[in-house]
């Protein structure tokens, strides 16, 4: 009887411990009120007419924060003719109430695939890769399929026939992996779904075929590629890959948002997926990534023309080219961006290309992705407004 008393006690301490860690409740009791953290914004906007900006916009994230849509955020927005603006709002943790400043790390998701299509484009220009040829010719230890061959440029634009995860828990991954060409064994024996280039389906293992030919062509990881070439050269300092082996400083832990309520998850591995959802950053580095694509700074006009070229321009419908959703708007003319999810994610980056003004929004916890398009949206539409009035 005691044994069991025993055994039944320890489940209950084991039941409890798991109950108060995934609740990560904001105090040591739990039945407190909610602590508050609102905008703490740096304006350096230097337009007279953008003025009142300031105060508008910590309201519209005040909002945010105070109709609980997201629980912390890293958010800005960068104009080419005026400078910038950024803000922190929320916890990075609920447990300890920390919250953000402007060098907290947040996770990307899938913002991370224009980066990648940003380095396979600076291959493209050294004439180091073709965009058409199997990519057999660079990753010869990646299966012919049955269906037919594989291009780059098919990777890119999502119509290369690699299957995307099989349900959303495959996307909460575990196992860790040195690099892209290593992760290749997650998926590379799989078919395909499809002829290649016939149709299009969403897909960043797609992306981690692209990370696996950046580390067979230029002999370095996919890490130390992007450092290099992008990261470095922008002096993105507080981006990199996530490595679920380090302990960071400064970094937002992952939440997922299931009602009102924000539940603490597991820290899952990204290196599965590094090139397509892997990478950790900042609003005002995203900016400076914006900033770099508006100046031709990493890749030229004519490339840059290649990457976003749309097929149809008189559609009012988006298009995926090559690492964009992008289209042209009635009152802003080009628009480029891109969106991601996943555990501990929800993110929006858009660039306003005709009217260089960029935006950034990073949440650290999932299933509030319209939240944080809707607030990115709100935040560009009054700083355009402002700016054109």
């Amino acid at each position: 009887m005691n044994k069991r008393k025993i055994i039944l006690g320890i489940i209950l301490l084991l039941l409890s411990y798991i109950f108060y860690w995934t609740f990560d409740p904001y105090s040591l009791n739990p039945f407190s009120d909610k602590p508050v953290s609102l905008s703490q914004s740096e304006n350096n906007l230097n337009c007279g007419k953008l003025n009142g900006f300031g105060f508008k916009a910590d309201s519209i994230i005040n909002s945010a924060i105070e109709k609980n849509d997201f629980l912390g955020i890293s958010t800005g927005v960068y104009s080419e003719n005026c400078g910038n603006w950024l803000s922190t709002a929320g916890f990075l943790n609920k447990r300890n109430q920390e919250k953000p400043n402007q060098f907290s790390k947040f996770r990307i998701a899938s913002i991370s695939k224009p980066m990648t299509a940003i380095a396979i484009f600076q291959l493209y220009e050294k004439r180091a890769i073709d965009l058409d040829i199997p990519i057999q010719n660079y990753l010869p230890e990646f299966p012919k399929k049955e269906k037919g061959d594989i291009t780059i440029r098919q990777l890119l634009n999502h119509t290369s026939g690699i299957s995307n995860y099989k349900s959303d828990l495959e996307s909460v991954h575990f196992t860790h992996y040195a690099n892209c060409i290593k992760a290749l064994d997650e998926f590379k024996d799989r078919k395909l779904d499809f002829e290649p280039g016939s149709t299009f389906i969403y897909t960043s293992y797609g992306y981690t075929l692209l990370g696996a030919i950046i580390e067979k062509v230029t002999g370095h990881t996919y890490q130390n590629y992007m450092r290099k070439n992008i990261w470095e050269p922008l002096k993105m300092t507080h981006t990199d890959i996530e490595n679920s082996d380090l302990d960071y400083k400064n970094k937002a832990d992952v939440y997922i948002k299931l009602g009102n309520t924000f539940y603490r998850s597991p820290q899952n591995d990204l290196s599965h997926t590094y090139a397509g959802g892997g990478i950790q950053s900042t609003a005002e580095d995203m900016l400076k990534f914006g900033k770099s694509i508006l100046n031709y700074q990493l890749i030229n006009p004519k490339t840059t023309e290649l990457m976003i070229h749309l097929t149809d321009t008189t559609s009012k419908e988006k298009e995926y080219t090559y690492g964009w959703f992008n289209w042209v708007t009635p009152k802003y003319g080009k628009v480029i961006e891109h969106n991601g999810k996943q555990v501990g994610c929800s993110s929006f980056f858009r660039i306003f290309f005709d009217e260089k003004i960029v935006v950034a929004t990073l949440a650290n916890n999932m299933n509030s992705r319209e939240e944080v398009r809707n607030l990115s949206i709100e935040l560009s539409y009054l700083l355009l407004e402002m700016e054109n009035d």
